[in-house]
């Protein structure tokens, strides 16, 4: 009996997925990927027309996935500063678990980030949004006094980004979590001496 279109597809996915994750895509070749998923490679090009596009989906899944969990962090945090706490952290340790969102800017910026542009920048945007809802959540409820508060999500975002960029240069996950420790003290109490 032929295995279902999605199973052999969602497999070819996770292997590669992981082959990128250890090598990245340069290093990862088209053979190893479908030797590992133990297909045909006419079976690969049924579903991908070459390694990059395959990459892509890769990059695609994890930058949902890390948005899914962001969402779940922050419903489950019970205050307006629980979330907005609970958005960095979860985007601190997902960081390091989604290695291929960012193998993108370890292995070669110009190779392939035009390729990933568009599923960050969408990413960042829906990212964006869940921290102003959060923020005008805060403001409503008397927690927050802000008053741009698209521009203040802009602004963690863009914080919480430069966060990532250093964890890819370094690649020190300690770094990066004393960094969101911070970014969190200051944000919650500025830096203006009181």
């Amino acid at each position: 009996m032929d295995e279902p279109v999605t199973d052999t597809r969602e497999r070819i996915i996770a292997t590669a997925q992981a082959l990128f994750g250890r090598f990245g895509l340069r290093k990862t070749t088209l053979d190893e990927i479908i030797r590992r998923a133990n297909i045909a490679k006419g079976t690969f090009y049924k579903y991908f027309s070459n390694k990059e596009v395959l990459f892509m989906e890769v990059v695609a899944r994890e930058s949902a996935t890390m948005t899914t969990l962001i969402r779940q962090a922050v419903r489950e945090a019970p205050t307006p500063q629980d979330r907005i706490t609970a958005y960095l952290k979860t985007r601190v340790r997902t960081v390091a678990e989604l290695a291929n969102l960012y193998e993108v800017t370890r292995e070669a910026v110009s190779d392939y980030w035009p390729r990933c542009e568009g599923i960050r920048k969408s990413h960042l945007l829906e990212e964006q949004r869940i921290v102003q809802s959060v923020l005008e959540d805060g403001v409503s409820a008397g927690t927050f006094d802000i008053p741009a508060p698209e521009l203040t999500a802009s602004a963690v975002v863009i914080a919480a980004r430069g966060l990532e960029s250093s964890w890819m240069l370094e690649a020190n996950l300690l770094e990066i979590e004393e960094g969101a420790d911070i970014l969190l003290e200051v944000l919650f109490k500025g830096i203006l001496r009181r």
